[in-house]
């Protein structure tokens, strides 16, 4: 009936696996675990998941080489053996005790059922308050809001879907970097016709990024949006933003002023109290730099 996929790179997730296998256990559904390491190259982790395969209805497969963020998630989907799919990062951890029950009643309402995600009461280290503040203000939102944008607000780290939706679909393996795939996925589903609903089903995101390692994700994520800036420019705002100020002719402007200010803003945001809307700022003015080289 279900079979519950977890693609990982560095992240130790057997608590994530024996949660799921006893909720599995609770509910009585017939389901799998498979957790996908994508060759990570910490030995230390890839140790710790082996005790994966000894849990009951789990399994790991250890990928000799990184195939990528989308890949994998193909991969997970060819075998995978229900014709129901709950993908999770490696890095969550249900926030109810019924997480995959509430999934499995949700399962006829319609093709693709996202349960949002939560951050815990505080930041993990004093460190990673950038994450957590974006995390918790930004990307943690009720389902009365999700639903507002279903498709806009479609995240891959905790969603369920039918195996004909998903094959139907498919994440685009030209997305090798961090980054959107989740965005190009959500507006291809919607083209697809596949009906999409939010509910009240998070998980936590235990994120332990440090504020200058969510910087770099986001330079990252960014240089992903140029490079497939034509199929993700109706569906991002960040984008449209751009559009904008190239109609104004005002890119280059604002690359130039953002070389002056960047370590102002660095130093902002890789403080304790970082500004969400120098964060902002910081986006724009990197998107406009990489667009103007």
């Amino acid at each position: 009936m279900l079979s519950i996929l977890i693609p990982t790179y560095n992240y130790d997730c057997t608590a994530l696996a024996t949660e799921l296998q006893r909720q599995i256990d609770a509910c009585g559904v017939e389901a799998e675990v498979i957790v996908m390491d994508d060759a990570s190259p910490d030995v230390s982790v890839r140790e710790a998941n082996k005790a994966i395969d000894s849990l009951k209805n789990c399994r790991l497969i250890e990928l000799p080489e990184n195939v990528g963020i989308a890949r994998i998630r193909n991969m997970l989907a060819d075998v995978a053996q229900y014709d129901y799919m709950l993908f999770l990062d490696s890095d969550v951890y249900p926030v109810y005790g019924d997480f995959v029950q509430r999934y499995v009643a949700a399962r006829s309402s319609a093709d693709v059922v996202c349960g949002g995600l939560m951050f815990r009461a505080e930041p993990p280290h004093k460190d990673c308050t950038l994450r957590y503040k974006y995390g918790s203000r930004v990307e943690s939102q009720p389902v009365e809001r999700r639903m507002q944008q279903p498709y806009g607000e479609f995240k891959t780290l905790n969603f369920f879907i039918s195996r004909k939706a998903f094959m139907g679909t498919r994440f685009n393996e030209d997305f090798v970097r961090y980054g959107h795939e989740d965005t190009l996925f959500g507006k291809e589903l919607q083209e697809r016709g596949f009906r999409l609903v939010h509910i009240d089903n998070p998980i936590y995101h235990d994120v332990p990024d440090s504020n200058e390692a969510f910087l770099a994700k986001t330079r990252r994520s960014i240089e992903n949006l140029c490079e497939h800036r034509e199929v993700l420019q109706s569906h991002v705002r960040l984008l449209s933003f751009y559009a904008h100020l190239e109609r104004m002719h005002l890119c280059g402007a604002v690359s130039a002023i953002y070389g002056l200010v960047e370590p102002l803003l660095v130093a902002n945001l890789t403080s304790r109290k970082p500004s969400l809307f120098l964060f902002n700022i910081y986006k724009v003015g990197y998107l406009c730099r990489k667009m103007q080289a």
